[in-house]
């Protein structure tokens, strides 16, 4: 196997290739050299060079009144590698999820990390309407920061979403909800004492997300059934409880 199959292998285009093999062996040198060298006209070198240079894997010298070249470390190519691989196994999670392998299987991603979570809200959950929620205002309180939480409610007025949610009655949970229903961003109900959440549950259309702030990981189903026996629990157990 030649290097410039090799080098095709792995996301070059065949001019790239030999454009970047020729501009490693001249060192610094005008696109003329190179387009020489490489076998290719002046206006595709340039053409090349410059979707090189995007890749990483040419630089610009100016020199006066002249532009030169230079190709960067083969090293490079080998880190970028590294860093998709590296990418590629971090999603082969979801991406296994994604597998449909048997019809009708329900759909389930994972996030972790508070990054992805808040992400998760303000990209997905607060683009749905209808959403029905139990949530730890206290325990969520404590993985994001004041003015972080405050970010995501001022998301959701600005989509337009409303959120009917189950509450615990603590002084952040008090402050939370003064703040919502200035905003009138849906009904909130306090939960019974006795009961304590360590998973937040969110249900919005045929999808339920499970939101463990303590630990930073998060579940999402995508199923009908699963979310209308989930909304259906958390429907009944909203009739038993008073508004607020």
């Amino acid at each position: 196997m030649t290097i410039e199959t090799i080098l095709q292998n792995i996301g070059l285009t065949s001019k790239e290739a030999a454009v970047y093999l020729a501009a490693l062996e001249l060192g610094q040198a005008s696109v003329l050299r190179i387009a020489q060298k490489a076998g290719v006209k002046r206006p595709t070198a340039y053409l090349t060079l410059n979707s090189l240079k995007e890749k990483g894997l040419i630089e610009v010298i100016p020199k006066g009144t002249t532009t030169a070249y230079q190709a960067a470390d083969p090293e490079k190519i080998l880190l970028d590698f590294e860093e998709k691989i590296a990418g590629l196994k971090t999603a082969l999670p979801e991406l296994k999820s994604l597998h449909n392998v048997v019809p009708g299987k329900p759909r389930v991603r994972f996030y972790e990390g508070k990054k992805s979570i808040l992400a998760l809200y303000e990209k997905e959950i607060f683009n749905a309407h209808d959403i029905l929620a139990l949530v730890d205002i206290r325990t969520l309180r404590s993985m994001m920061s004041h003015e972080e939480l405050e970010g995501l409610i001022y998301s959701m007025k600005a989509t337009g979403s409303t959120i009917r949610e189950f509450i615990e009655d603590s002084p952040e949970a008090r402050e939370y909800l003064q703040e919502k229903n200035r905003l009138g961003l849906g009904e909130t109900k306090f939960l019974p004492p006795d009961a304590h959440f360590t998973v937040d549950i969110l249900v919005y259309g045929h999808t339920v997300a499970m939101i463990a702030p303590k630990t930073l990981i998060a579940v999402v189903i995508e199923d009908a059934a699963i979310s209308n026996a989930q909304r259906q629990f958390l429907e009944f157990l909203w009739k038993s409880r008073i508004s607020y």
